[in-house]
């Protein structure tokens, strides 16, 4: 008797025992079950190939050793430009203005060694209310390229810069553009290449104009000093 009593007990407790077990182990099987769940969720979401997916803004560079400066779309659109447009050819270049063009989506970039007017079709409603933002991917498409050691004059009228290059590079870019961006030169034949963009107002204009003559003749002091060095070496 006291044998049955003592196996009933033991197998008492050990249900007892079992079945909270299984209340505890169930929950904290649910809950890992559904943090799993929500972890790929998030990483299926933010995987590059979800292209439906707009972002409100470009990315913009970050360096530790500068401060963070507030967000500027130029200087994202002109980086993107060069990180991201022909199979990132252009992203060892390095960035030193952006501005809009008159024309929607199309735009001025400045690099240390290249000028480049380019069009990217998801901008063209930049600024308007209809903007839906911009993919992770933007659709760049370099119309005009020139090399600014090739430019032998600069000028501006108004609202527009006149840029002229001698360098059979710059004219070999603009031949391979389509036909409807030939609008933007006025010649594109012989050694002479014209380059001409209309920027939003004078202001902008004035602005790109110096900043193509500083960043040329920063050009060519850094390629003197480079010759220099060369002619030192060969004595």
């Amino acid at each position: 008797m006291c044998g049955f009593i003592s196996s009933f007990f033991i197998c008492h407790h050990t249900g007892i025992a079992l079945g909270t077990a299984g209340l505890i182990a169930r929950p904290v099987a649910s809950i890992l079950e559904a943090t799993g769940k929500t972890a790929q969720s998030i990483r299926n979401r933010s995987r590059p190939h979800q292209s439906c997916h707009f972002r409100t803004r470009l990315s913009r560079p970050l360096a530790k050793e500068r401060p963070l400066s507030p967000y500027s779309w130029d200087e994202a659109i002109g980086v993107s430009l060069l990180l991201q447009a022909d199979g990132s050819r252009l992203k060892d270049e390095i960035f030193v203005m952006c501005k809009h063009l008159r024309q929607a989506g199309r735009f001025i970039t400045i690099s240390k060694r290249l000028v480049l007017v380019a069009s990217c079709s998801c901008l063209l409603g930049l600024g308007s209310p209809e903007f839906v933002g911009v993919p992770p991917d933007p659709d760049w498409v370099i119309e005009t390229e020139m090399a600014l050691e090739s430019v032998v004059h600069i000028d501006r009228t108004g609202e527009t810069v006149n840029i002229v290059g001698s360098c059979a590079e710059s004219i070999y870019k603009q031949k391979k553009s389509s036909s409807r961006n030939r609008p933007w030169n006025s010649s594109t034949s012989g050694p002479v290449f014209h380059l001409s963009v209309e920027l939003a107002n004078e202001e902008e204009a004035e602005d790109t104009l110096q900043v193509l003559l500083s960043t040329i003749e920063e050009g060519k002091s850094q390629r003197w000093g480079m010759l220099i060095l060369q002619r030192n070496n060969l004595k």
